[in-house]
């Protein structure tokens, strides 16, 4: 089982390799009230970490990811991160979005 230290320098590794932050950093953006942190914090996971679900599911809130979810607009790879969004709104969020691609074929 994972631990909150794990996910963090898992977080840190996948998503902030080319910055100079630390668990604590982290944390603060988390705990704190600054949306636009957490909006940054959240592209940043959806774009670079090697375990979205995850990690998305340890450092938000039901209610907040619904919020950072609404408000996410996919900059590039449109096509790609836009599956991956439904999928994770299904998977965090109990949501059932029809995802074009990942159906089951019929016979």
């Amino acid at each position: 089982m994972s631990t909150g230290t794990d996910i963090y320098s898992q977080l840190m590794k996948d998503c902030f390799w080319d910055y100079d932050v630390t668990e604590n950093f982290l944390e603060d953006i988390v705990r704190s009230r600054d949306f636009r942190q957490k909006q940054i914090l959240f592209s940043k996971i959806i774009y670079n970490s090697t375990d979205k679900a995850r990690t998305l599911q340890f450092l938000f809130s039901k209610e907040t990811l619904q919020e950072l979810f609404s408000e996410f607009n996919p900059t590039y790879n449109h096509k790609y991160i836009s599956r991956y969004i439904l999928m994770l709104r299904n998977i965090l969020l109990g949501e059932n979005n029809f995802i074009e691609g990942l159906e089951w074929k019929k016979r």
